[in-house]
């Protein structure tokens, strides 16, 4: 398989996105350039597709089931209830962190659960998970960049 399209596809692996798409490339001794060119829309698509579907799938899930319109609704006020106040006031930092963030779980399918239950706009949404993930993949790049010169001392 083509490299390019390796790193593209470990992007979208759930919970390691970037975490793992970067080192993978740098294994495959692509350039950093390609290596962002590939591994960042890899790793947004599934949090855009999943901020896409989610509402949908919700209100088709809360007309059909009396179990699943209880959960959303109980889902939504107490969440929003308890913060809301707080998330308004830090919306854009928080999801920025969050992607950016390089550990497991932290990446743009969470974000996107987040951003559907406080009810974020779709394209802010999609500029926050850009952003982040742009971010994230500096901070991965610069830091397994490191551990490769590091390791490369030892050989």
């Amino acid at each position: 398989m083509i490299p390019e399209l390796i790193v593209f596809f470990t992007a979208m692996t759930p919970f390691l996105e970037l975490k793992l798409a970067i080192p993978v490339g740098m294994g495959l001794g692509l350039s950093t350039t390609t290596i962002f060119l590939f591994a960042i829309p890899g790793a947004i698509l599934p949090g855009a597709i999943m901020l896409a579907l989610i509402g949908p799938i919700s209100k088709f899930l809360r007309k059909r089931s009396k179990f699943m319109d209880d959960f959303f609704e109980k889902l939504f006020k107490k969440t929003r209830k308890e913060h809301t106040k707080r998330f308004n006031r830090y919306e854009a930092i928080l999801i920025i962190i969050l992607i950016a963030t390089p550990l497991p779980g932290s990446g743009t399918s969470v974000a996107a659960l987040i951003a559907f239950v406080f009810g974020v706009d779709y394209w802010k949404s999609i500029t926050l998970m850009l952003t982040g993930t742009v971010i994230g993949a500096i901070l991965v790049t610069a830091g397994f960049g490191s551990i490769f010169k590091i390791l490369d001392l030892f050989t």
